[in-house]
């Protein structure tokens, strides 16, 4: 296995115009990424490019990989292909499922309402986040370390270039991070197609409840906003689904529309100024 990488290694410097002593210095788990990266979409290669260090390099490699062929589906909309979304009618359903919630919850929950922002979240903002999130540095971090042990002690083994990169690609699809991250990989953010919405608790301008991880047992449980979003969400009849579950944020919905024509002929349950 180890003759495997440094194989490897010879040959992401021939792909990636590198020398062979900034190869070596990479070490040979990070040359075989970048040989993996080459046969992978695009797109994907470009995100994994712009992505700081290698652990949180490897935790998105990990996440395209095991998009397979849902990829395409998934990937984030460029700017012209939002702005697009924002002119059709499946904006206005979306727009109309968010006021059916928060007028249903503002009937149940007396003086508070809900501040939503179903923002677009572009790729480079995606990008941005991933490598200054904390959990994902510890995620990436310990992803690593195990791959460095995986392959230690495989020891010797097939010499060839493409058996280290398929033990690459399996030990990452195998992988369970830990901690689990609270971000999607770039690229497959459900922010990136405007399918995913972030409901925060108001009272009197003041946010009661937000998106802060450390907030969700003090505030979203043990004040009970989670049960009451929930509520609300289902009694509304709105087209979304969650609260996300893993990693956990109980404010985090998706957008799911049997019909985005649908929501918006039968309207808000009222009207709100939230």
């Amino acid at each position: 296995m180890r003759r495997a990488l440094a194989s490897v290694a010879a040959a992401a410097v021939l792909a990636c115009g590198t020398t062979g002593t900034a190869a070596a210095a990479e070490g040979d788990l990070d040359a075989t990424l970048q040989a993996l990266a080459v046969s992978l979409d695009p797109r994907v290669a470009s995100a994994l490019a712009a992505i700081e260090d290698s652990g949180r390099r490897l935790l998105a490699a990990r996440a395209y990989l095991r998009a397979g062929p849902q990829l395409d589906e998934r990937w984030s909309w460029s700017d012209a292909e939002a702005s697009a979304f924002r002119a059709s009618p499946d904006w206005l359903a979306l727009d109309a499922d968010i006021a059916r919630v928060r007028c249903t919850f503002e009937a149940a929950n007396p003086g508070h309402t809900l501040w939503v922002n179903p923002e677009f979240r572009s790729l480079e903002v995606q990008i941005r986040r991933w490598n200054e999130n904390a959990s994902v540095g510890r995620a990436g971090d310990n992803l690593r370390a195990a791959l460095e042990r995986e392959f230690a002690a495989a020891g010797p083994g097939d010499e060839s270039a493409g058996a280290g990169i398929e033990a690459l690609r399996r030990h990452l699809v195998a992988h369970q991070p830990d901690p689990v991250p609270n971000l999607a990989a770039p690229g497959l953010s459900p922010h990136g197609r405007m399918r995913a919405v972030d409901f925060q608790v108001q009272s009197q301008g003041r946010i009661v409840a937000g998106t802060e991880s450390a907030s969700i047992g003090a505030v979203w449980i043990s004040q009970g906003w989670k049960d009451r979003l929930q509520a609300a969400v289902a009694s509304s009849g709105a087209a979304f689904r969650g609260p996300l579950t893993i990693p956990d944020e109980p404010w985090h919905y998706e957008y799911r529309p049997a019909s985005g024509r649908a929501a918006v002929e039968r309207g808000p349950a009222c009207t709100s100024p939230g």
